[in-house]
């Protein structure tokens, strides 16, 4: 996949070997890693709510996100029959973050199972949106750019990590992508079945994450192009026709969707009514802040409750963590330094090579007489990227997947397509630094951070919340326990482990102002990421520790102080 790209017929005979490998490269690294990993902090209420649908036909928990990733993942939980405490208080009232746990970890040694097979799901999904990008790619581009862009795709810790949870962030991508070529191959040859697998695309993406907002701007300004460029005057009305097609078969696939799952429970899933168009279209802060609290029953359709719940979440803003500064309502800047930290090196230096050969290229070319498919990915990319840019929900570099298919597309098919001197030198020294500096952080493939960020090691300093610390090395910390002979320490564990389960057991760890307590620690301090750098804690609490040297970090994520009297 990455030697001389000059032979087409080498490129052909290699695509599904290499294909294949790289595909069930990422699984292996996938499963194997995350077998090492506690559930991450939403694993738990991902988990219930996706289960209470399937059980309950009742939408009520996590409405904040569309069902229908939580759906698919706790699918083999059906035949695991797990326990549901329909009986609990926090299901009537309802609070997803502790019912998420009495569901979890109510279920005893089963809960592990039933985490493990739901994150098999996210990962075969994760293989799909992989091989979509092969074949779509080699379609258009040819082999050579499908394997480099599989290779960028593979190689990817940011990727590999999330694709390993039960989170809704890489079947965005998924469908996202999906949706994108199969509304283009509609451009290219109009026609019933396109169009409705256009539509049934467009609705997995809005029935998954309602950032899916960024895909109509994207059919309008890729049609736009190809009316353009075809100079078929004639064709303005149906392309018009076929885009109100499109989103209304998707808003009528998203809307059977959770009547047919509320409908085999013989409930209904409530309408639209003055209040939550009222609360749809009302920005003000302190109401919404009011809403987030007050929030119970859902006594309208879920997903435009949920709808709600989002645009609320986005209007108070979530804490953020960058460089050392806090905020409420993050950057413009955040998501493109949280990209750069992210990506491997030589990713980064793939990227920077094409963008110069692309710019290159068209100071010599004329931009209408482009291929239609160079569009294709670029456009989504300049859409989505604007959209994160105004984002008051800084919270990781995971909400960027979406535009990792068509970013490494892009890059593959100038690196392979435009003239480029020493192009198998080139392309054979970026694939062996990306893939050295990918097999340098297994398994802890959430605190990746690349090696001009300083490394993982440096990740603390840089970012926070999900781009590191997403209580996912509980269990770490308790082999790391286990090794050092240590059977009680102090801590601060931000994540939904049970601690108690694991056996980790010890005192509270003071914060800084609590002076009389911190001088009585006569321990092995275990701090989590998100709590040392005070994410969601007062400002100063732990400068007393940030003071001093860990002498261990857990998965990267968890920081080990030696508090020990005269050691």
């Amino acid at each position: 996949m990455c030697g001389k790209y000059g032979r087409p017929m080498n490129a052909r005979r290699l695509f599904w070997p290499v294909t294949g490998a790289l595909l069930a490269f990422l699984a292996i690294v996938q499963i194997l890693s995350v077998q090492q990993e506690s559930p991450i902090f939403d694993e738990p209420i991902e988990l219930a709510a996706g289960y209470s649908y399937l059980h309950t036909g009742d939408f009520r928990l996590n409405p904040e996100h569309p069902p229908l990733m939580k759906l698919l993942v706790t699918l083999p939980l059906l035949a695991l029959r797990p326990s549901f405490p329909i009986e609990s208080a926090y299901w009537a009232k309802p609070d997803e973050y502790v019912f998420g746990l009495q569901f979890f970890f109510g279920n005893g040694a089963r809960a592990n199972r039933f985490l493990f097979a739901a994150r098999l799901v996210a990962i075969l999904l994760t293989a799909l949106l992989g091989l979509a990008m092969a074949l779509w790619t080699r379609s258009v581009f040819g082999p050579a750019a499908a394997m480099l862009a599989l290779a960028l795709y593979a190689f990817d810790p940011t990727l590999t990590a999330h694709g390993r949870y039960i989170k809704n962030d890489l079947p965005m991508a998924l469908w996202g992508f999906l949706a994108t070529i199969a509304w283009t191959s509609y451009l290219a040859r109009p026609g019933l079945r396109r169009l409705l697998l256009a539509g049934l695309a467009l609705a997995l993406a809005a029935a998954t994450k309602f950032s899916a907002v960024y895909l109509p701007p994207v059919f309008i300004i890729l049609y736009a192009i190809h009316w353009w460029q075809s100079r078929d005057r004639t064709s303005l009305w149906r392309g018009i026709g076929a885009f109100l097609a499109v989103n209304a078969l998707a808003v009528g696939l998203v809307l059977l969707l959770y009547a047919s799952i509320s409908a085999s429970h013989g409930l209904t899933t409530g309408g639209v009514d003055r209040r939550v168009i009222h609360d749809l279209l009302d920005r003000n802060q302190p109401a919404a802040t009011a809403r987030m609290i007050a929030r119970g029953v859902l006594h309208a359709h879920p997903f435009l409750e949920g709808l709600v719940v989002f645009l609320d979440h986005n209007t108070i803003g979530h804490p953020a963590y960058l460089f050392g500064m806090h905020s409420l309502k993050g950057w413009w800047y955040y998501f493109p330094a949280a990209f750069a930290v992210k990506t491997p090196v030589a990713t980064l230096a793939a990227l920077g090579l094409a963008a110069f050969l692309v710019a290159a290229a068209l100071r010599s070319t004329a931009i209408r007489s482009l291929s239609f498919a160079w569009f294709v990915v670029a456009v989504p990319l300049v859409v989505y990227a604007a959209f994160s840019l105004a984002s008051h929900l800084d919270m990781g570099v995971r909400h960027l997947l979406p535009l990792y298919p068509f970013l490494f597309i892009l890059a593959a098919a100038a690196l392979t397509r435009l003239p480029l001197r020493h192009r198998g030198v080139i392309l054979g020294v970026v694939c062996a630094g990306l893939a050295i500096e990918s097999l340098s952080i297994y398994p802890h493939y959430l605190a990746f951070f690349n090696i001009a960020a300083g490394g993982p090691a440096h990740g603390a300093a840089v970012l926070a919340d999900s781009n590191i610390d997403w209580g996912q090395d509980a269990a770490n910390l308790k082999r790391w326990m286990d090794a050092h002979g240590v059977s009680q320490i102090c801590l601060d564990y931000f994540g939904t482990a049970n601690l108690e389960l694991l056996g980790i057991h010890g005192q509270y760890l003071a914060k800084t102002w609590e002076t009389a307590q911190r001088a009585s620690l006569n321990c092995f301090a275990a701090i989590s990421v998100d709590s040392l750098d005070e994410l969601f804690l007062q400002p100063g609490s732990y400068s007393w520790l940030r003071a001093l040297r860990p002498v261990a970090r857990i998965g990267y994520s968890i920081y080990v102080y030696d508090l020990r009297k005269g050691k």
